[in-house]
């Protein structure tokens, strides 16, 4: 995520910064104590949010809210001030939101939960998986990934819900196949599956993704974009998109969900 918070008071603006540091490690929080400067950097980085003081020499910040706008329409406006009489005027310009100082950490968490526009991210991994929902694949282009075999995707999703983990072959048949009882057919014909997948992601660049170990099979996690992973992580676009469903075509997934829910900080815990 890509932020700006503007306060004609430096240590304001370098506060909210390292609150958003604190909440999106991995993303760019940039503060500005002159509005000049920031509307040069809207310019260019075309922020997600900005978080704008009201009360500002030069130019207010309801006026540097519509300059911003007229830069880049979808970034969030979120007014940060001390005085609640401006709370009308800002939600005429269509603001995301609205927050009285001191600001708090959760007072940011909760105006990230609920913005105007949805934050989009940049791809860098060679797929984009989803799982919260149902489960998804999606190549470099954005594409979703053609399987051969339902049992393909499947086999997929059963790897990127062990994180990365290592898995025999007995124990991916026995999760895919719940209800088999031959377990010499059940390993034969995950074999099949996993090369299946092989070739599924190869068509698509993304081979690599799949890790092969003694007689153990797993993905490799830093070629992956994907929310499930980056909610362990605590990023905060990924708990907020998290509403209370996984992989909800598997009826195996209900595990990892229950831990899900009841993971400390989680909304439903």
């Amino acid at each position: 995520m890509n932020t700006i918070a503007v306060d004609d008071q430096e240590s304001t603006a370098k506060e909210i910064v390292k609150m958003m540091t604190e909440i999106d490690p991995g993303g760019t929080h940039t503060p500005f104590s002159d509005y000049r400067h920031a509307l040069d950097y809207v310019k260019d980085a075309r922020p997600d949010v900005a978080w704008l003081d009201i009360e500002m020499p030069g130019m207010t910040g309801l006026e540097l809210a519509m300059e911003v706008k007229k830069l880049s329409p979808r970034t969030n406006i979120i007014f940060v001030t001390g005085h609640e009489r401006f709370a009308y005027q800002s939600f005429q310009l269509h603001a995301s939101g609205f927050i009285l100082k001191p600001a708090k950490k959760e007072d940011l968490e909760r105006e990230l939960a609920n913005l105007r526009e949805p934050v989009k991210r940049e791809q860098t991994g060679l797929l984009r998986i989803q799982c919260f929902g149902n489960f998804e694949v999606f190549d470099r282009t954005g594409a979703p990934v053609r399987f051969k075999r339902s049992k393909d995707k499947e086999l997929l999703a059963a790897l990127v819900d062990r994180r990365g983990a290592m898995s025999t072959i007995g124990e991916l048949a026995s999760l895919i196949f719940e209800d088999a009882d031959d377990d010499n057919k059940m390993k034969k014909q995950l074999r099949v599956f996993l090369s299946s997948l092989r070739d599924d992601l190869k068509q698509v660049g993304a081979e690599a993704v799949l890790v092969k170990g003694w007689n153990a099979h797993g993905v490799d996690c830093s070629l992956i974009d994907c929310d499930y992973l980056d909610y362990l992580k605590g990023d905060s676009v990924a708990v907020n998109s998290f509403m209370g469903e996984y992989m909800i075509q598997y009826s195996w997934a209900e595990m990892t969900l229950g831990e899900l829910i009841t993971k400390p900080g989680s909304y439903y815990d």
